[in-house]
């Protein structure tokens, strides 16, 4: 997902009851070009997408993409949480392709790119048109002071053992919840589990179609997506990460 193009995959919105270490919820990031119907309506700073409530009286979730720069706020519950992902290399205005409802940010050898993948996914993905000079890239993450980010490690033996199962894209992922919200009292918000979004682990996919995980850490308010560097080197570009 890549978001992937950065096809460095930040998932953004994910309510399937994914197994993992903490209670289940909503939003990601990463995957495979796949552009859902849903209209993105372009406002006066901002290209909006909505999204349709996964359980009654969830209340308004939506993605805004800034048209000034690469940024995307993830909203949810009537905006009570909006998270900013922004990636600050690129300094670049939003364009909205004609042809599928992706905006993206920037022409040169990093592009991002973002657009609704499902009804339960939304896509951010770089796309790298020759080697980097790097194998680490940083988003920026704002408006989570009250949000936990849960890591999802590999099962262990004994949880294998037992018929537990994790997919691959869960290991390495991260499941966001929020401190306070959750459950639900009959005629206000329905919080649920209080899970927010779910960051699923990156895929680096290059031209020719080979592909490989990638490593992602969030500390201190930025996100890390870290590609194998031996990957890089030998990759055909284009790659989505």
């Amino acid at each position: 997902e890549v978001l992937a193009k950065f096809t460095i995959l930040i998932t953004a919105l994910s309510s399937v009851a994914t197994p993992i270490s903490q209670p289940v919820g909503l939003p990601v990031l990463g995957g495979v070009i796949q552009f859902d119907p849903t209209p993105v309506i372009s406002k006066l700073d901002r290209f909006e997408v909505d999204f349709s409530e996964k359980v009654p009286q969830e209340g308004e979730n939506k993605i805004e993409m800034l048209k000034d720069r690469p940024k995307i706020i993830l909203s949810k519950w009537n905006s009570e949480v909006a998270m900013g992902v922004e990636y600050k290399k690129i300094t670049a205005n939003a364009v909205k392709l004609q042809s599928s409802n992706e905006v993206k940010w920037g022409a040169g050898n990093e592009v991002i790119h973002a657009y609704k993948k499902d009804d339960e996914n939304f896509e951010i993905e770089i796309e790298l048109k020759a080697k980097p000079a790097t194998n680490k890239f940083d988003f920026t993450i704002d408006g989570a002071d009250q949000l936990d980010f849960f890591y999802q490690p590999a099962l262990t033996a004994e949880e294998i053992a037992e018929g537990a199962s994790r997919p691959e894209n869960v290991v390495g992922s991260y499941a966001v919840y929020h401190k306070e919200k959750t459950d639900y009292q009959e005629g206000q918000t329905n919080y649920a589990t209080g899970k927010a979004f779910h960051i699923y682990r990156p895929k680096a996919v290059d031209a020719n179609g080979k592909e490989t995980w990638g490593i992602l850490t969030y500390e201190k308010n930025t996100l890390s997506v870290e590609v194998p560097e031996e990957f890089l080197k030998t990759a055909a570009y284009p790659v989505i990460v």
